[in-house]
């Protein structure tokens, strides 16, 4: 029934339904107090959410061994849900006179039931840069990479959404290759992401790969470009086109003058080259002279090194 109303679209009477369900049997199913706390707002929906917890704990309680995978799929199940209650303060309840004492709490209980997957790192990562601790958050956003990289599976992988979140909040403590590396990942599910295209030039552009990055911001002002004519006076990103014009324009001027540099760098390493094989043949020659007789022993296999 539940799911029929839910699929319906009546958010009223989806409402009455999963109430009614909640009251007649609070402890079964802790999903229906989770489904009431989306159809809800503000503190009320943190006391379904907390309601639904409570049913949690009390089914890991009834785990004989806690590292059971019904166990840990009900730990993170919690560990979800209190990421949740967390980020509800730092929207819809950001105004509350503790919101911030709240949502810290929240976040550090989401830790405890934390089953080695990124969310709940990413989460209080979020939180650390909203209170501007830089370091904390960088330490934090390490460690959700980490967890991106090594331990999320094909079934585990967070949304697209999330991980271009991640990849942001990389940007934002400057860790740019990682950010690429998020960032990239998501644009093989969804090269048509402008947004995406811009993040990921932005990052080339701060370790200094000038071409990627022009590559990359020529390829997001096609796109944008495109948008506007298909949109016309719906278009409303004008401001980000034009700040991508511009960094191309910037890109194009220093890619050349960079020739320059290089030229000189290779006439360096030429040099250089020349004067190690000048080198190389004088040893040679007085090899050659010192052992006359070295052919009638046998000969010397001689690795080149380029």
């Amino acid at each position: 029934m539940l799911s029929v109303v839910t699929e319906l679209d009546n958010a009223e009477r989806a409402l009455w339904a999963f109430r009614q369900s909640a009251a007649l049997a609070p402890a079964a199913n802790p999903a229906k107090h989770f489904y009431l706390s989306q159809l809800v707002t503000g503190e009320e929906a943190e006391q379904y959410m907390l309601q639904g917890i409570t049913c949690l704990q009390q089914e890991l309680q009834q785990q004989v061994d806690s590292s059971a995978p019904e166990a840990l799929i009900v730990k993170k199940q919690i560990c979800d849900a209190f990421c949740s209650l967390g980020e509800l303060y730092m929207t819809d309840l950001c105004d509350h006179e503790e919101a911030e004492r709240r949502c810290e709490s929240y976040f550090q209980q989401d830790m405890t039931f934390d089953v080695g997957l990124p969310e709940p790192t990413q989460a209080l990562a979020n939180l650390r840069l909203v209170q501007q601790n830089k370091e904390a958050a960088e330490e934090l956003l390490e460690e959700t990479y980490r967890r991106l990289t090594e331990h999320c599976t094909e079934e585990s992988l967070p949304s697209l959404e999330f991980r271009t979140a991640t990849g942001k909040m990389l940007i934002e403590v400057e860790r740019y290759k990682q950010a690429c590396d998020v960032l990239e990942g998501v644009m093989q599910e969804d090269d048509e992401n402008a947004e995406l295209w811009f993040l990921v030039a932005t990052c080339y552009r701060a370790m200094d790969d000038l071409p990627n990055a022009l590559e990359f911001f020529e390829k997001c002002r096609r796109m944008l470009t495109k948008m506007k004519k298909e949109l016309r006076h719906d278009f409303y990103l004008d401001d980000q086109l034009e700040s991508v014009v511009e960094s191309i324009d910037k890109l194009k001027i220093l890619i050349a003058d960079r020739p320059l540099e290089l030229d000189e760098e290779s006439d360096s390493d030429e040099e250089s080259d020349s004067d190690e094989e000048s080198d190389s043949d004088e040893e040679s020659d007085s090899d050659e002279d010192d052992s006359g007789d070295a052919k009638s022993v046998g000969q010397q296999d001689v690795e080149m090194k380029e």
